[in-house]
């Protein structure tokens, strides 16, 4: 049986594109629209679906688009990414928070977790510096969160050089094969929600969020969505979800994005040592700014 090939006009990628950007603010490099095209046309050659009839699915059924988004959202991670932001919260952060409130949990959101091995770097970090966390993991791509619940990992999680001072706290999590596979005592220290950033300011989103927030990692997402959107869901996030005195770390590869254009008032720079986060002001400062 000869195989069944499709092959996307630029056109026809074009829409496909413009479906996912206004249903989530992505707006895909040349990389990812490569990869999202060759996923539609191996979809409708599978499916023996027309372009035409695929076009009219997404835009009717909700479970279809979302299985589309789920495909077409990049989620390559690891864990203790980008390690230094983990040094400042087991250097300065955490020691300061266990000193101040030794008794109370601290609240943390990961608001692009993709599969969870952030989330869990954080619940490890925290509990080794005797604080108990309570994690929101957070994600448009409801795939990756169910993978998260699972709190099983291969050991391409781990990287040789960045993270891998933190290695120590996966060890005991460790399998014969490799894997890692967190216990009940970690998982239960996560919950998981489906968020979609891009929906943020809209009405009625705002339930959905969580609030009072000690910490929020935002990083790898911001690249892709539009100046306006970055600074809309900064704004939210820094009003209606971050505590006063509360912090957010996004990549240290996209710090240089964020001008006076995109962070609101009632967030402040902080630079310690090579790593840059936002730090909400306290209300008194706010005042008198």
């Amino acid at each position: 049986m000869q195989e069944n090939t499709v092959h996307l006009s630029r056109e026809e990628t074009d829409f496909f594109i413009s479906l996912l950007t206004v249903g989530t603010g992505i707006i895909p490099r040349s990389s990812h629209r490569a990869g999202i095209q060759t996923y539609i046309e191996k979809k409708l050659a599978e499916k023996h679906i027309s372009v035409s009839d695929y076009k009219i699915k997404l835009l009717s059924d909700k479970d279809l688009f979302m299985e589309f988004v789920n495909e077409s959202t990049v989620n390559e991670t690891y864990f203790f990414r980008e390690e230094k932001q983990f040094a400042i919260l087991r250097d300065r952060y955490f020691p300061m928070w266990r000193a101040m409130f030794p008794a109370m949990p601290i609240k943390i959101w990961s608001a692009a977790c993709s599969s969870g091995e952030e989330v869990y770097s954080l619940a490890l970090l925290a509990k080794s510096c005797g604080i108990k966390p309570v994690i929101t993991a957070s994600d448009i791509n409801s795939k990756v969160l169910e993978h998260c619940k699972t709190g099983i990992f291969k050991d391409s999680s781990i990287r040789s050089v960045d993270g891998f001072s933190f290695k120590s706290l996966l060890l005991p999590y460790q399998c014969e094969d490799g894997k890692i596979k967190f216990n009940d005592e970690i998982k239960s220290c996560i919950q998981t929600r489906e968020i979609n950033l891009s929906k943020i300011s809209e009405p009625g989103f705002g339930a959905d969020l969580p609030k009072g927030q000690n910490i929020i990692f935002i990083r790898n997402v911001f690249i892709y969505f539009n100046q306006e959107l970055r600074a809309k869901i900064l704004s939210v996030i820094a009003e209606h979800c971050l505590a006063d005195g509360g912090i957010i770390f996004v990549s240290m590869s996209e710090i240089a994005q964020f001008d006076s254009s995109v962070v609101p008032p009632s967030l402040e720079k902080v630079m310690d040592g090579s790593v840059f986060y936002f730090r909400k002001k306290t209300s008194e400062v706010k005042s008198n700014v």
